[in-house]
C-alpha cells in the first residue's frame, strides 16, 4: 500500500471555523454504517478524506506535542512505579511489618490492581482521560500519607489495596494516548520515555531512602518520612496532570486548528483510531476470541511473576543501608536497555524480534542466579550473583514492548479497552503469585522463587515466537483479501489509499479493517 505523501494545502471553512469534509465514506460489505455516536471523535475534525500537510507541518507538532505530552507520562509512570515500590523501600527503613503479613502487604497492591483494572478501564472510556487520571493520582497520593498514619497490619494491607485500585488506570490511560499520538514508527520510543522511569525510579527512590536513613531524630520513624515524601510527589504531579495533559489531539488546547488536523491526519495511517466513548459489545467479544489477545496475556503473565522478589538484593549479605544504594546500578541498566531496545524496536518496525533479545539474557541471568547460590558458598559468589541479577533486569524492556505491540495492533476503542484491561489484569495476578515464591523460609538463598523465574523466562520465549508466527500469518491473510478487493474493484494505489483513509476513523476493529496491518 502506497505511503501517502505530505504536500500542502488545506481548506478552512471560515462559516464553522474548523476543519470538514463533506464525502462519505465507502464502507465495506457486512459492516454497519457508522453513525455519530460510532465514529472516532478525530472524524469530526478530520472527516474521511486526508488532508495534505508537509513533513515540516509534521516534524513541528510532533515536537510540540513530545514537549507537552512526554515529559508528563514520563512524570506519572515514574511516580506510579515509585510509589507502588514505596513497600521495598519502608521494608529496609524499619517497617515493623514483617514474615508473612509483610508476604501479605505486598501482595494487597496487586489484588486491588487486579479486581479494578477492567472496571477502571471501562470507566476511562466514559471520561477525560487525563481529568480521569489525575483525578486518581490525587486520591493515591492520600493514600500514600495515609500510610505513614498507622504500622499495624490491618490498614496498611487495606491502604495498599487501595493504592492498587487509584494507581491500575495508569497504564492503560499511557497506553491509549501513546496510540493517539504517534505514528506506530514512534510509538515504541515514547512507550520507552515512560517506562524508562522504571529504572530512574530505582535510582532515585534508592537514594532518597538512602538519604533518608541518615535523619538520626527520633520525632518521626525514617519509613513515615518516606511515604510523606512520595505521597507530597504525586501531588505535585497529579496537578500538572489535571492542569497541563491534554485528553486527546482533537480536544488539545495547547494546538492551534491547524495543528489539531495535522496531529490527527499524522496518525490516520495507523488505522488504529483516537478516542470514542462508546462500548461497543461486539469488540470486546471480538477482544476474547482473537488468539493475540491470549498470546499477549500470556507473554505479560509470564515477564511479570519474576517481579515478585528478584529485584531484592538485600540477600545478596549488603546491609539495608547499603541495600538501598545498590538500586542505582540496577536502575541504570533496566532505563538503558529499555530506552536501547525500544529505539532499535522503532527503527526496525518489529516488535517482537527485540522482545526476544531482552529476554536471552534475563535467561542466563536467572540461569546464573540458581546456579551460583547452590550450596555454602552464597557469600563467596557475591560478585557472580550481582552480574546474573544485572542481566535479568532487560527483561522489564518486553513488558514495554508489550504495551507498544498492543498500542500499534489493537484497533477499535473498546477492544482496545478490553484487550489493555485483560493483559494488565494478568500483569497483577502475575505480581501476586510472584510475591509468593520467594519464601522466607528458602532465605538467603531464594533457590525455589530463582528455578520458577527461570523457568518463566525460558517460557516465555516459545511464546514470543508463536506470536511472531501468528502476527505473520495474519498479515498474509490480509494481504490476500485486500489484493482480492483490489481486483475486484479496479482500485489503482490512490485508490487503495483513499479507502484506506475512509476507515481510519470509523473505530473499526483490527480483524473488522482490511486496510489494517500488524506490527510484528
Amino acid at each position: 500500500m502506497a505511503t501517502p505523501s505530505l504536500t500542502t494545502s488545506l481548506s478552512i471553512d471560515p462559516e464553522k471555523d474548523a476543519f470538514k469534509t463533506a464525502v462519505a465514506p465507502v464502507y465495506l460489505p457486512g459492516l454497519e454504517a457508522v453513525g455519530e455516536k460510532d465514529e472516532d471523535e478525530a472524524r469530526a475534525i478530520a472527516g474521511d478524506v486526508r488532508h495534505e500537510f508537509t513533513q515540516e507541518e509534521s516534524d513541528a507538532v510532533k515536537r510540540k506535542v513530545d514537549r507537552r505530552v512526554i515529559p508528563i507520562l514520563a512524570a506519572v509512570y515514574f511516580s506510579q512505579f515509585l510509589d507502588k515500590n514505596s513497600l521495598n523501600y519502608s521494608s529496609v527503613m524499619g517497617l515493623p511489618i514483617k514474615g508473612q503479613h509483610y508476604n501479605l502487604v505486598s501482595l494487597a497492591f496487586y489484588i486491588g490492581y487486579m479486581v479494578f483494572e477492567i472496571p477502571t478501564s471501562a470507566l476511562a472510556q466514559h471520561f477525560p482521560l487525563a481529568k480521569y487520571l489525575g483525578v486518581n493520582m490525587l486520591l493515591w497520593s492520600a493514600s500514600l500519607w495515609c500510610h505513614a498514619a498507622s504500622a499495624e497490619f490491618a490498614p496498611f494491607f487495606v491502604l495498599r489495596i487501595l493504592l492498587g485500585v487509584f494507581e491500575c488506570c495508569v497504564s492503560p490511560i499511557l497506553i491509549a494516548m501513546v496510540s493517539s499520538w504517534y505514528i506506530k514508527e514512534e510509538q515504541a520510543r515514547r512507550v520507552a520515555c515512560f517506562y524508562s522511569m522504571n529504572g530512574f525510579t530505582s535510582i532515585l527512590g534508592g537514594l532518597m531512602a538512602y538519604g533518608v536513613t541518615f535523619y538520626k531524630g527520633t520525632a518521626v520513624a525514617h519509613w513515615r518520612i518516606m511515604y510523606f515524601l512520595l505521597g507530597g510527589m504525586a501531588l505535585i504531579v497529579a496537578i500538572s496532570v489535571l492542569i497541563w495533559l491534554p485528553d486527546s489531539p482533537a480536544t488539545a488546547t495547547f494546538l492551534t486548528e491547524r495543528e489539531k488536523l495535522v496531529a490527527i491526519e499524522r496518525v490516520r495511517s495507523n488505522q488504529t483510531g483516537t478516542v470514542n466513548k462508546k462500548f461497543k459489545k461486539h469488540q470486546a467479544l471480538e477482544a476474547y476470541k482473537d488468539p493475540k489477545t491470549w498470546l499477549l496475556i500470556l507473554l505479560t503473565f509470564l515477564s511479570s511473576v519474576p517481579n515478585g522478589g528478584l529485584s531484592s538484593i538485600k540477600g545478596f549479605g549488603f546491609s539495608s543501608r547499603l541495600s538501598l544504594l545498590m538500586n542505582v546500578p540496577e536502575g541504570v541498566v533496566a532505563a538503558s536497555s529499555t530506552i536501547a531496545i525500544c529505539i532499535w524496536a522503532d527503527k526496525s518496525k518489529q516488535r517482537i524480534i527485540p522482545c526476544l533479545a531482552a529476554i536471552i539474557p534475563a535467561v542466563i541471568g536467572s540461569a546464573m542466579l540458581v546456579g551460583f547460590s547452590q550450596g555454602n558458598h552464597y557469600e563467596k559468589y557475591k560478585g557472580a550473583l550481582m552480574t546474573g541479577n544485572l542481566l535479568i533486569k532487560p527483561y522489564g524492556s518486553c513488558l514495554a514492548l508489550l504495551y507498544a505491540w498492543s498500542a500499534a495492533n489493537c484497533a477499535g476503542s473498546t477492544k482496545k479497552t478490553v484487550v489493555n484491561a485483560s493483559f494488565l489484569v494478568a500483569f497483577g495476578l502475575a505480581n501476586v503469585m510472584g510475591s509468593e515464591i520467594f519464601q522466607s523460609k528458602d532465605a538467603p538463598s531464594y533457590i525455589p522463587g530463582k528455578v520458577s523465574c527461570l523457568v518463566l523466562f525460558a517460557a516465555m520465549i516459545p511464546t514470543i515466537i508463536a506470536m511472531k508466527l501468528y502476527t505473520d500469518r495474519q498479515n498474509k491473510k490480509k494481504r490476500a483479501v485486500l489484493d482480492a478487493m483490489i481486483a475486484e474493484n479496479n482500485w489503482t494505489p490512490e485508490d487503495v489509499q483513499r479507502e484506506a483513509d475512509k476507515h481510519a476513523f470509523l473505530d473499526l476493529t483490527d480483524l473488522e479493517n482490511p486496510f489494517f496491518f500488524y506490527t510484528s
